[in-house]
């Protein structure tokens, strides 16, 4: 059977890699503390593809997390931030004179950081909505194919942060977002970088399906512009933040210690061996050292996310 590349609508993609569904449950209960099991519907395997012609690398069949998933995600303190570097980034776009939607809101906290006093966000999480309401914030259950219905042409300003990477139909979802955008307006999308250290990092959980079910490189942001006709305006690249500065100098002892001992993974995603485990333990404190030396913002590397700025003809 031939796989579909979600973005160029490409036949021609290489398979990486094929994980096991019941590793991944491993993954998520360690990380969640609940069996996740149900979310892949008698799966056993997933697979992991390349598309040359885009770039992206996504997983196959597409398992997208349910709403269960993502409250349980939400009792994470972490989760979601209302500080983020993308939204400081995006921030400078808008102007108070601007219609602003917002695809996968959360509970707004974008919304709290800019003007406009004509916003809208979508999010499907009703826990997430009701926060955004009691705070004034108007949002919307709501998909953005539907949306698009019924608001063609609507807004100066389309934007998602941390929401491609979790989208299954992906050509769909920014065929959309563009519908809602006037012309002349900006589409504003962040993603977590495939060629950040990240995608180096074997059992991060929430890199993983049901979670993320696409990888993005500036390649493949760029791919974008070029199917839809789009100009790309600026790409955009954050510095390595606070809070992966551990994870980030782990993966540099990790690399090290592998290194030292001549260790190779057979899995470029996921290593549950014993031996793993015990690197990874180690690393981890050894990073906590190693943080404290990333200190200095002018040398610091490129971090977690990429935020992209299209404008619509």
């Amino acid at each position: 059977m031939n796989v579909i590349c979600p973005l160029s609508k490409s036949l021609n993609n290489s398979k990486i890699e094929e994980i096991k569904v019941s590793q991944l449950v491993k993954l998520y209960s360690n990380l969640l503390k609940v069996d996740i099991s149900s979310e892949f519907d008698g799966l056993e395997k997933i697979e992991f593809f390349h598309c040359p012609e885009s770039d992206l690398k996504f997983f196959h069949p597409s398992i997208t997390g349910s709403e269960f998933l993502y409250e349980k995600l939400q009792e994470i303190d972490w989760y979601y931030m209302d500080e983020k570097d993308e939204f400081d980034y995006a921030k400078r776009y808008i102007n108070e004179y601007d219609s602003v939607l917002e695809i996968g809101c959360g509970k707004g906290a974008f919304a709290k950081k800019i003007a406009p006093k004509n916003y809208t966000g979508l999010e499907f999480s009703q826990k997430a909505q009701a926060a955004a309401h009691r705070n004034g914030i108007m949002v919307i259950n709501e998909s953005i194919e539907a949306h698009a219905i019924i608001k063609s042409s609507s807004y100066s300003i389309v934007c998602a942060f941390q929401v491609l990477e979790h989208i299954s139909e992906i050509y769909e979802f920014i065929e959309a977002s563009l519908k809602c955008l006037k012309p002349g307006g900006l589409l504003i999308y962040s993603v977590p970088s495939a060629e950040s250290f990240f995608s180096s990092v074997k059992n991060l959980t929430l890199n993983l399906p049901p979670h993320h079910v696409s990888w993005w490189s500036d390649k493949s942001l760029n791919h974008i512009a070029k199917i839809f006709n789009l100009k790309v305006i600026d790409i955009n690249h954050e510095k390595l933040s606070d809070v992966h500065k551990v994870r980030y100098a782990s993966s540099i002892i990790l690399k090290s210690i592998e290194k030292i001992l001549s260790y190779q993974s057979n899995n470029l995603l996921i290593d549950l061996s014993l031996i793993y485990n015990i690197m990874s333990k180690i690393s981890l404190l050894g990073g906590t050292v190693l943080a404290q030396k990333f200190c200095n913002p002018n040398s610091l590397p490129d971090g977690h996310t990429v935020t992209v700025v299209y404008q619509k003809p």
